[in-house]
């Protein structure tokens, strides 16, 4: 892949997938369609200080094919975090087949999201697992700075192109075709 070009989703280009929403609906409307736990093909983890970017990110992995699950809207969760929250959670990570951890400087205080990766890791193969970093800009790298995130393939742009990148064959895989597997 040497001469080709890499970068991460910019917080931009997620207030630009927001504004695709908003043109028809309210945030808070979009997300009402997520409640369902019908067919859900993506668990995505999140930071919850990142919340007000989530259903641009849901937007952005709708046009590759995305059911997405968040956790905020599933009425099954208690509205106090406790042991039955835990457990419904690691019963999603279990039976959806993506796992996709949405990555900000935000994540780095997160409680939850290394607990879910942790599970995630221990009950998927690694190639159903992938990390969404995004920034203000292309070029950041604030994310890396949870070094355990470094294992895991990437959701990144490749010559105009979202695919999942896997650094460590340097191979790439259409996100599409990624989320069909």
């Amino acid at each position: 892949m040497e001469g080709n070009f890499l970068r991460i989703l910019t917080f931009n280009e997620i207030k630009n997938y927001e504004k695709q929403i908003l043109l028809s609906e309210s945030s808070e409307r979009f997300l009402k369609r997520y409640e369902s736990l019908e067919y859900k093909n993506v668990f995505l983890s999140h930071s919850s200080e990142d919340i007000d970017k989530i259903p641009g990110i849901i937007k952005f992995l709708e046009q590759f094919g995305a059911s997405v699950y968040i956790d905020k809207i599933d009425k099954e969760l208690p509205k106090i975090t406790n042991r039955e929250t835990a457990e419904i959670l690691k019963n999603r990570i279990i039976t959806i087949s993506k796992f996709i951890v949405f990555v900000t400087p935000n994540s780095k205080e997160s409680k939850w999201i290394p607990w879910e990766l942790g599970l995630a890791d221990g009950m998927k193969d690694t190639k159903n697992i992938a990390i969404l970093p995004a920034a203000q800009y292309e070029s950041e790298t604030q994310w890396t700075e949870m070094e355990y995130l470094g294992i895991y393939p990437k959701i990144m742009n490749y010559n105009g192109n979202w695919v999942v990148y896997y650094p460590y064959n340097n191979e790439v895989i259409y996100l599409r075709n990624w989320l069909k597997t």
